[in-house]
């Protein structure tokens, strides 16, 4: 018999530390790549422009009364909602110049500045021509209990966007939970000018008394509340006759229209988002700005 030499290929094997450290090193770049893409597809919803032509609404705004399409129409051109257009048109001396205004800005090219505010998390404003953030349009007639969502804030391609609730109207005053790790705060409502996309939304058929009596109670229950991320995951979104330890933004709106009997929340999910309170069927637009008037926040 003829002797079989036997030959031992000596392989190589990563140490087990190493091995680890590049499957997670391929995991977090993985991550990294996936939030960046997410984040390159949400930006055209940083502020949708109408897909249609701009027309004149000068006959519409001169007729004695409107009818449903009238309102639509000059919804469709202005982003104004129905109780906007009559507030506006009640002025005789400038409603008509305000509203076409509206118009002019809902159709207006903008740039849009996109701020990092946190390693993950952006903010949107816009810009003029020389790079100045600035105001994008003028808000509509608002009163007390009016609502603010907008989805110019957004982490990992995620639009969760920010909410706030009108608190002083004759000041400007609204009351929202803005930044991780600071308590709920009053801020001016000129801040949502900044915005390139926010939606007013206000109850409907509900009386001004109603509504003032809700901000009054958004005040005195979540002023100064911590900003608590997890409301509805670890801890109730709502408990009776116990005022919240915690808030975040889109919480801090619904809680106080939940107490008056009116549940904003959408679809009823233990997180309530600023999405939810504008798909609610408890609310109206007011105004739009940024958004499709064809879709809204779909």
């Amino acid at each position: 018999m003829r002797d079989e030499k036997i030959i031992y290929k000596k392989t190589f094997k990563l140490p087990s530390f190493l091995r680890k450290l590049l499957i997670l090193l391929f995991v977090i770049s993985s991550i990294i790549l996936i939030i960046d893409v997410r984040t390159r597809l949400t930006k055209p919803l940083a502020h949708v422009k109408p897909d249609y032509e701009k027309i004149s609404i000068v006959n519409l705004l001169n007729k004695n009364e409107l009818s449903n399409d009238d309102y639509k129409e000059i919804f469709y051109q202005t982003g104004l909602g129905v109780s906007a257009i009559d507030s506006l048109l009640a002025d005789k001396t400038n409603g008509k110049d305000k509203i076409l205004k509206f118009q002019e800005n809902f159709f207006k090219d903008i740039s849009i500045f996109y701020q990092k505010i946190t390693p993950i998390t952006y903010q949107e404003s816009v810009l003029d021509d020389n790079g100045n953030i600035v105001f994008g349009t003028e808000l509509a007639p608002y009163e007390n209990g009016y609502i603010l969502v907008t989805r110019a804030t957004y982490s990992g391609g995620w639009r969760h966007g920010h909410a706030a609730i009108i608190t002083d109207s004759i000041y400007g005053d609204v009351l929202e939970a803005a930044v991780l790790g600071e308590d709920s705060q009053i801020a001016n409502i000129d801040s949502w000018r900044y915005y390139p996309n926010f939606m007013l939304l206000k109850l409907k058929n509900v009386e001004q008394s109603k509504l003032d009596e809700i901000a009054e109670f958004a005040v005195k229950s979540l002023y100064k509340v911590p900003y608590k991320l997890t409301v509805g995951i670890f801890s109730s979104k709502y408990k009776d006759g116990f005022d919240p330890t915690g808030t975040h933004c889109s919480h801090l709106v619904w809680y106080p229209f939940k107490k008056f009997g009116y549940d904003l929340d959408s679809n009823g999910g233990i997180l309530i988002t600023p999405q939810d309170i504008a798909n609610s069927p408890y609310l109206e637009v007011v105004q739009i700005y940024g958004f499709n008037p064809k879709e809204l926040w779909k």
